[in-house]
């Protein structure tokens, strides 16, 4: 998330080299025409993407199995099957090493008991005994669900590169994962193994298609857990990565502006054959999101490239302010004829431009590289993410646009090799992302060393999503500690009780959920949503970009001691060190959207364990999450 401190470490480009539709005129942004013609608003709007059902509207998908989002579509057939595959979306950004070290860890108790179920009583609780194998018969009892004896695994990271812009565009000695191009981890790292060179893990009983021995599947799928790194881009794009190696029709092998329009170029062939060999038209499907911030899935087209474009962007209207979702509310660079009935023309509304032919933009404070994504609507008057039904329909449709808007099948569904079509029933999302694990737990979790997180329809009617989530574009949800904010916060957590802390605090564990506010006077970071005790606290270098924690390259700590950030004070309290004593989660409404859509087909956790001592234990690091996730998965198997 610290993108100035970020750059700084990698030493990327911070001015545009080639200004495509922008150009800088004195410090000032230029939002030039298309070269076709159109305006800059066309610009703007153009290339809004996401797929359609086959009805052919956007965000409408026929949800098939569990029970439909949380727009009431009624459930489907619940379909089986005898094979499992597995995607784990791995953030490798910043900040993100001591996440995956806790799934590493959290995995092999997740590998152990899809393939060796535990025998359980009539109650549901675990017997005394529990055979060694998954072959073995139970000495009392009878397993929770059939063992697993089939299953693929696969690794990608959350770095998908500029999108057309500068930031992430290229590589360096220090940042060598910007652009992961959604591709499985073997091919974009060296060294890590695979099952027969295929990039992904395979289990097999029979010997005959992979690994026999469970042991051997989790310390290989920990090590390529490791192995994606926090050297990646600082635009996370967990949804879109995914979307790129399940569903995309013409998966990109590049992005690059084309008559100032972010354009994708070629087919990642590389891409298609890895995803032709993982994915099994006839399988059980489970992706795993494991991201610390909210989703930032740039748009491949249109003006998508000016989020990471390392010049200024635009101000928005005043409207913004109050109402993102006013006609009012646009764009200082719009270039139109006449504004919006009743909405003043911009020029009035946004004041007089720098210079002739210069737009009003936002100064370096209040447009930090760190914040593109952050309530870009609000901010600059337009929105370049993928809209979360682009996602939702991939994941549910058989039809969806491709690239040029043309409705296709959609891969992930489509019949192949006499298999198939796989059924929607048989895909299940997990989302590990930022939210405080008191939100998304059981009621009896809040009090116990256990933890169990509630399913979808308990979510739904216990309201939970109401704190987790704005019911509007205007709104803000009711847990204070998930509104997306450089400001400090204030108010109560709604099921705890707990009055969020100042940041003037020196206690890290003044609220047991975030610890306290921290100062952001920079404004560029966003207040936390959770934080959590490292398994291991981490001693910062000087100038390491990658901790949070760290003195300048000089030694300073002002800017540390400046922000007073809890991850950095001791967990008995005191005042900032340059030791990371804990690690971090923002607030993750777009994940959050997205599994909420998908209502019974989803599992939640949070990117914060309750507890990182004790592996063995069953509350342990991301072992709830990923538990959740087999209670969703076993309806699926045969």
């Amino acid at each position: 998330m610290r993108f100035e401190k970020w750059l700084a470490l990698v030493g990327a480009c911070v001015g545009l080299s080639a200004c495509v539709g922008l150009s800088a005129c004195g410090g000032q942004t230029i939002l030039a025409n298309a070269s076709s013609g159109g305006s800059a608003g066309s610009l703007l709007d153009a290339g809004r993407g996401g797929g359609l059902s086959p009805s052919g509207s956007a965000g409408t998908a026929a949800r098939d199995g569990g029970e439909g989002g949380a727009g009431g579509v009624p459930p489907g057939t619940q379909e089986t099957s005898d094979k499992l595959d597995v995607l784990f979306v791995v953030d490798n950004s910043v900040s993100m090493g001591g996440k995956q070290d806790v799934l590493a860890e959290s995995v092999r108790a997740f590998v152990k008991r899809l393939v060796n179920p535990r025998c359980v009583d009539e109650r549901g609780e675990p017997v005394a005994s529990q055979p060694a194998s998954g072959s073995a018969a139970c000495r009392a009892g009878e397993r929770e669900f059939t063992p697993v004896t089939d299953m693929h695994i696969g690794v990608i990271s959350t770095s998908l590169g500029a999108h057309g812009g500068t930031v992430c565009a290229a590589a360096g000695p220090s940042d060598p994962h910007v652009d992961d191009k959604a591709q499985l981890v073997p091919s974009m790292r060296k060294g890590v193994a695979s099952y027969e060179n295929s990039n992904f893990l395979s289990f097999d009983v029979s010997g005959e298609a992979g690994v026999t021995d469970s042991e051997e599947l989790s310390g290989q799928l920990s090590a390529m857990i490791e192995a994606v790194g926090e050297t990646g881009c600082g635009y996370e794009a967990p949804l879109e990565a995914m979307y790129r190696f399940l569903i995309d029709p013409s998966p990109p092998q590049s992005v690059e502006i084309v008559g100032a329009m972010s354009a994708p170029q070629g087919v990642n062939q590389t891409l298609l054959s890895q995803r032709a060999a993982f994915l099994r038209p006839d399988s059980s499907l489970a992706i795993v999101i494991l991201s610390d911030e909210n989703d930032c899935s740039i748009q491949d087209s249109g003006a998508g490239w000016l989020v990471s474009s390392s010049s200024r962007l635009p101000r928005s209207t005043a409207a913004c302010e109050t109402d993102a979702n006013d006609p009012c509310c646009r764009s200082c660079a719009v270039n139109e004829a006449e504004p919006p009935s009743g909405c003043a023309p911009v020029e009035d509304d946004c004041g007089a431009p720098p210079a002739p032919g210069a737009v009003v933009t936002w100064d370096a404070l209040h447009d930090s590289l760190n914040l593109r994504c952050h309530d870009q609507k609000r901010r600059f008057g337009f929105d370049l993410l993928n809209p979360i039904s682009r996602y939702e329909t991939g994941l549910s449709a058989a039809t969806i646009a491709d690239r040029d808007g043309t409705l296709v099948p959609n891969p992930l569904f489509a019949a192949r090799d006499g298999q198939g079509p796989r059924s929607a029933s048989l895909i299940s999302l997990s989302v590990i992302v930022g939210a405080p694990w008191q939100d998304l737990a059981s009621r009896a979790s809040l009090d116990s060393a256990d933890l169990t997180f509630l399913k979808p329809s308990e979510l739904e009617a216990e309201d939970r999503f109401s704190l987790l989530l704005a019911p509007d574009a205007n709104g803000r949800p009711s847990d204070p500690l998930m509104i997306e904010t450089t400001d400090e916060r204030k108010g109560k957590h709604p099921l705890t009780n707990e009055p969020l802390v100042a940041a003037s605090s020196t206690d890290p564990r003044a609220n047991s959920a975030n610890g306290h506010e921290h100062n952001i006077p920079s404004l560029d970071d966003l207040q936390y949503a959770c934080i959590f005790p490292l398994p291991t606290p981490r001693e910062c270098p000087d100038g390491d970009g990658t901790c949070d924690c760290s003195a300048d390259k000089a030694g300073r700590l002002d800017a540390v001691i400046e922000a007073n950030s809890p991850l950095c004070q001791p967990p008995g309290g005191g005042p900032v060190e340059n030791t990371q004593y804990f690690g971090k989660g923002y607030p993750s409404s777009r994940q959050l959207q997205l599994a909420r859509q998908l209502g019974a087909r989803a599992a939640y956790g949070s990117i914060c364990p309750k507890q990182t001592d004790d592996p063995a234990s069953d509350a342990y690091g991301y072992v709830p999450a990923l538990n959740a996730l087999i209670d969703r998965i076993t309806v699926t198997l045969k």
